[in-house]
């Protein structure tokens, strides 16, 4: 199977249509909980202190606020793929099933594939922590321009090897939810073996969302409330196609009746 980023797109569209509104407020409810978690642990104080053992606790905390947040991510991921099945979920509280359903497995996997991304950050992060959390604008450190240059410099240079290495894995979500059963390590092992000759083409899908996600950042964020479903419904069409798969589609009278749930 060949994966054509133009057609994958028009089909997570066509996925979406109709169900745009409960997807964004599912991906709302997600942020929200995210960035409340995350302001939690940065009110802490515990970045600030000069204690090793505090700022040790702070990237602790920092650490459980990811998983927590893509254990959430996996019950929009799960919503989103049953679009492209065609086959919309009924059931409530869609968003926390992960926490019902292997979460240990799915802390496993989103755990070694965000070691295996932010290793490539890891001397970006040693300027960063250099940078003190309160500045002075009349008395700046002597050293502020430097660290927050050099932070910058690595974070890009990191983002590309990042990406690529990332790509063998980023299926690994939705073997899971076809193989409920599966192993962590077999998971991640079918994510590779169905991405295998397919990666330069994934990476080109990733590359097409870039101005969006631009056009995101200029809208101070909102955007990403629309571009994330869009995203996630084409690496679902992505896995279907990789793997063989193909959705039916619905007739009329089932679309009518699944728009009713919501």
């Amino acid at each position: 199977m060949k994966i054509i980023p133009k057609e994958i797109k028009r089909r997570a569209r066509a996925a979406l249509t109709g169900y745009y509104f409960p997807a964004v407020s599912m991906t709302i409810s997600l942020t929200l909980f995210t960035t409340a978690l995350s302001l939690l642990v940065s009110a802490s104080g515990l970045y600030g202190s000069p204690r090793a053992l505090s700022q040790a606790l702070y990237w602790i905390l920092y650490g459980i606020t990811l998983l927590l947040g893509a254990l959430l991510e996996t019950g929009l991921v799960r919503f989103l793929y049953s679009l492209n099945r065609r086959q919309p979920l009924r059931e409530r509280g869609a968003l926390f099933f992960a926490f019902r359903s292997q979460a240990d497995s799915y802390i496993l996997a989103y755990a070694f594939r965000y070691l295996v991304t932010l290793v490539w950050f890891a001397p970006a992060l040693y300027f960063y922590m250099r940078i003190p959390l309160v500045i002075d604008p009349a008395n700046p450190p002597a050293d502020l321009a430097f660290n927050a240059g050099m932070t910058l410099l690595l974070a890009l240079a990191a983002l590309v090897p990042a990406v690529l290495l990332a790509l063998p894995w980023c299926l690994t979500t939705y073997v899971f939810l076809e193989h409920p059963d599966i192993s962590v390590l077999d998971a991640l092992r079918t994510s590779r073996r169905l991405t295998r000759g397919q990666r330069g083409r994934i990476f080109l899908l990733w590359l097409g969302f870039l101005p969006l996600c631009i056009l995101g950042l200029g809208s101070f964020g909102i955007g990403f409330l629309w571009i994330q479903p869009y995203f996630h419904a084409a690496m679902g069409e992505v896995y279907l196609e990789v793997s063989g798969q193909s959705a039916k589609p619905e007739t009329e009278s089932s679309a009518q009746e699944h728009a009713g749930d919501f």
